[in-house]
């Protein structure tokens, strides 16, 4: 069995590289492209047999593309995978200040604990309801990023808007 975990497509924030955190934002002409791209590698690595989202509605509207595609009937929607909350950073590009104001913003996000052990939380949930299934879970860069780190012992990289990283199920389902 296997997980696949999408970072949603593209917004207009994402292009203008505006952190977006909890914000709601919809995604883009891009953004909806590269869901159905992101839709069509998965076709290509099997079958699925569940898709979870974070409720953001970027995220939802990335992972209904893929359930269409896919044929998936219900994307369920996880409190869990929601993206950190950046606080009075949402919205700002942080190239736009010097460093001390950009660390002084930055001091009232989510810390990287409490977005790690959410992604942990929302991959117990998953990994409870679909301990012999395929699973794709659709959500945001900062708590795959840190989740991910935490779940397989390294540092993960950042996965790129629409991209599509797929890892055996097995150390989700030791959690």
């Amino acid at each position: 069995m296997k997980w696949a975990f999408v970072r949603h497509g593209r917004t207009e924030w994402s292009r203008k590289r505006l952190l977006q955190g909890r914000t709601d934002n919809p995604l883009n002409a891009e953004g909806y492209f590269e869901a159905t791209k992101a839709a069509q590698n998965l076709q290509r690595m099997g079958n699925w047999h569940a898709i979870y989202s974070s409720p953001l509605m970027r995220s939802v509207q990335t992972a209904q593309r893929i359930a269409e595609i896919l044929s998936i009937a219900r994307v369920h929607r996880l409190e869990n995978l929601i993206e950190r909350d950046f606080g009075p950073a949402e919205g700002i590009h942080l190239g736009d200040f010097d460093e001390e104001t950009r660390q002084e913003l930055m001091c009232a996000k989510e810390s990287d604990e409490e977005v790690q052990a959410r992604a942990l939380a929302a991959f117990r949930h998953i990994a409870q309801h679909h301990r012999s299934h395929n699973v794709i879970l659709v959500g945001h860069g900062t708590l795959f990023r840190l989740g991910l780190s935490a779940v397989l012992d390294c540092d993960h990289p950042g996965i790129l808007n629409g991209d599509v990283v797929e890892y055996s199920a097995e150390p989700f389902q030791q959690l």
